[in-house]
């Protein structure tokens, strides 16, 4: 992997990681280019994938065709998505008892909740 390569790689890796919830690709790329600033659109889209093969990130689809990467190393959790401003936000637990919600002679596998509402900034503007 060439040293260009790495910058890009080491920069999309940090605001990822700096970030309290997911970051859609375009999120990734503002806060990376004041780092790199040569960094495109393309390169972090390559590095994303790389990022995901590598099991480094993941993808979090928040929505229909919004899908958000962060770190895979945060253990398992849920999201608040802020209605006004759009930003996603970590939230750590799990409601108890969620396998009891599948209907009789189901069983559930995985779960994945989004709260939506306001974000603190938000809701403080009013």
């Amino acid at each position: 992997m060439s040293n260009r390569s790495t910058n890009q790689r080491s920069a999309i890796v940090r605001v990822i990681r700096d970030a309290p919830g997911p970051l859609r690709p375009l999120e990734i790329l503002d806060l990376a280019s004041p780092i790199v600033p040569t960094l495109g659109i393309a390169t972090v889209y390559r590095q994303l994938k790389r990022l995901q093969d590598a099991g480094e990130v993941r993808a979090v689809e928040l929505g229909v065709n919004d899908v958000r990467y962060e770190p895979t190393d945060r253990g398992r959790h849920h999201h608040f998505l802020c209605r006004e401003c759009d930003e996603a936000f970590d939230i750590h637990g799990c409601a108890k008892g969620i396998a009891k919600l599948a209907p009789p002679g189901f069983e559930l596998e995985e779960h994945e909740i989004t709260l939506y509402g306001q974000c603190r900034d938000c809701s403080a503007g009013k």
